[in-house]
């Protein structure tokens, strides 16, 4: 009896780790271990449907969620077509809470596995190898002739009991991201969440999760992701992780946390100033500033300390902010948006999160739609059109702040400018509203943008700012442009040296063996023109960096760069020609 556990992610590097823990927890108790197959959402559905076939399961599983929920509906059809004797089911939230209208609608199914799955999964597998009646385990909904049937719940796991969900060596997941949980649930019942649905929450035993950690850091991971919905629940318990993570640091792994801002005490802020710059990463949840839209989803939110522990972390300049907002919420309109956007703003988290509301099934508000007057869209991933207080013109108006939000301040190329213009524009949101005003009137979503295209029509718009001084912009724009990447050709409106010139005064510079050893001190002994190849200087008409108006020239060194992806910049003099 072959079982084969389909995931289809969003995108490659992401990971799954649901099907490995179900593979990983079923395996020791059955004589034929399931097979895991994950690809994306963006490959051809006839090639998923043939890497399927090739291995041609006896029983097959999808993991399934709403960006995958349709593809995995036409998938089941169609491998019901080559292989009629075979089961299917699902699980996953986007089929656990609704499983039985989800049977009726889909007649290639043949059950669903409802919540948690690893114990169900296990039991069914083994049922199927005895040839014992798997239809009556606990956990599972099951089509019987033209009924359907849902079994009684199954009861939680004890996470102790989770095998570590990876291969040791991370081999079969090299280039993705991986995700880690060491806890399920959550003390919070907000309600467009699904986690609001468990009642409290259950943690993994401490030297299981350093155990399974020690694997990440000997591994070297590029990212770890704990899905931990409010991972610092547990103040003591969150340091002591914290902490494991700091003194066994690779000078290489990044952990990312969702943590509640105002649940970090002072042991916790003193010790977090002192980790590795890039170590960590945090994402807050704040979505709305509005009272009585956070009354409604029932999120508590104490402002004045959320404010003050988020400006706290960033004076650290070592972990970066992932800062989260929901349009289309409850009885927030376009202006109380607005508001929410700017409150938010000013903290300058190093990225701020616009998302719409989705109404995910089993949560609070999927069963609220009617009293408060949602309407969403009824395929995945059922995104809110409108609402009673944002008409969907103003959804759509909000859909363009949102686009240049991710084109212009998540991206982390235009930090620098962007700092400078609102040291003199006094509403962010209105900003981003205008800039996509006339992304939009420009036709210009229907092209994709090249970099090149981003800096001008930034340009454009913003030297149209009354009371904006346009060669400061161009000075602190080429700053943001030179910090990424050097400039093979000078814009119009990035004004460039005379290169033969600059050349040879920058050689001259390289040559000088104290100037090596204070500014590219990693270098010693490297060739000036070799060097020269991998350094960039760049003239500027006023100090950007300390906002002076003395002329500078600035070097920039792309093999060393910060959190945001910006280059080490220095003021460097350069020595006249001979």
């Amino acid at each position: 009896m072959s079982t084969l556990l389909l995931a289809l992610n969003a995108k490659y590097i992401h990971s799954n780790i649901a099907v490995r823990y179900l593979q990983k927890y079923a395996a020791p108790f059955l004589s034929q271990p399931p097979q895991i197959l994950e690809l994306t959402i963006n490959n051809r559905m006839d090639f998923i449907l043939d890497e399927i076939f090739r291995r041609s399961p006896d029983l097959l599983l999808f993991s399934t969620y709403i960006w995958n929920v349709d593809l995995v509906r036409r998938l089941a059809a169609e491998y019901r077509k080559l292989r009629p004797d075979a089961l299917i089911g699902g699980g996953g939230p986007e089929v656990s809470y609704e499983s039985e209208a989800f049977l009726r609608q889909n007649p290639a199914f043949d059950l669903i596995v409802r919540g948690e799955g690893e114990e169900t999964v296990r039991h069914l597998l083994a049922a199927r190898e005895s040839g014992l009646d798997w239809t009556i385990l606990p956990g599972l909904t099951v089509r019987s002739g033209q009924a359907v049937r849902t079994n009684p719940p199954r009861s939680a796991l004890d996470l102790a009991s989770l095998p570590f969900p990876y291969e040791a060596d991370l081999s079969d997941t090299v280039e993705q991201i991986k995700y880690y949980e060491s806890s399920r649930g959550c003390p919070f019942q907000c309600q467009y969440c699904l986690s609001s649905i468990e009642k409290g929450v259950r943690a993994a035993p401490l030297d299981k999760v350093f155990a399974d950690l020690e694997i990440f850091l000997r591994a070297k991971a590029r990212q770890v992701k704990f899905v931990d919905r409010t991972f610092n629940y547990d103040a003591q318990r969150a340091l002591a992780i914290w902490r494991f993570l700091h003194d066994h640091d690779n000078g290489i792994t990044n952990f990312h946390f969702e943590i509640t801002a105002e649940l970090l005490n002072r042991e916790t802020l003193d010790f977090l100033r002192t980790v590795r710059p890039g170590q960590f990463q945090f994402e807050i949840g704040v979505q709305s500033t509005n009272p009585q839209t956070l009354g409604a989803i029932r999120r508590q939110n104490n402002w004045p300390l959320l404010c003050a522990t988020v400006r706290e972390i960033k004076s650290f300049h070592n972990i970066h902010q992932h800062l989260d907002l929901i349009a289309g919420l409850p009885y927030e309109n376009y202006e109380s948006f607005h508001r929410s956007f700017n409150d938010v703003y000013t903290l300058e988290p190093e990225q701020l999160q616009l998302g719409f509301l989705k109404i995910l099934k089993g949560a609070g508000l999927f069963y609220d739609q009617q009293k408060y007057g949602l309407v969403s869209r009824d395929d995945p991933p059922f995104e809110v059109l409108f609402t009673p207080d944002l008409p969907y013109q103003d959804t759509l108006r909000l859909k363009a702040v949102e686009e240049m939000v991710e084109q212009y301040y998540n991206s982390g190329r235009f930090v620098h400018t962007l700092h400078w213009l609102f040291s003199q524009l006094e509403d962010p949101f209105l900003f981003y509203q205008s800039l996509g005003d006339r992304f939009i009137g420009e036709g210009r979503q229907y092209e994709s943008q090249s970099l090149e295209q981003r800096y001008s029509f930034f340009h454009r718009f913003c030297v149209q700012i009354p009371g904006i001084d346009a060669s400061l912009l161009s000075q602190y724009l080429k700053l943001d442009y030179c910090l990424h990447q050097r400039p093979k050709r000078h814009p119009d409106w990035f004004p460039g040296p005379d290169a033969a010139p600059l050349r040879q005064r920058a050689l001259l510079f390289l040559d000088q063996e104290e100037n090596r050893a204070r500014y590219l001190p990693e270098d010693p002994g490297t060739d000036s023109k070799l060097l020269y190849k991998l350094v960039h200087f760049e003239p500027f008409s006023v100090d950007v960096l300390n906002g002076s108006t003395i002329p500078v020239v600035l070097l920039f060194d792309y093999r060393r760069k910060d959190l945001l992806g910006n280059a080490k910049v220095q003021s460097v003099t350069l020595p006249e020609q001979k």
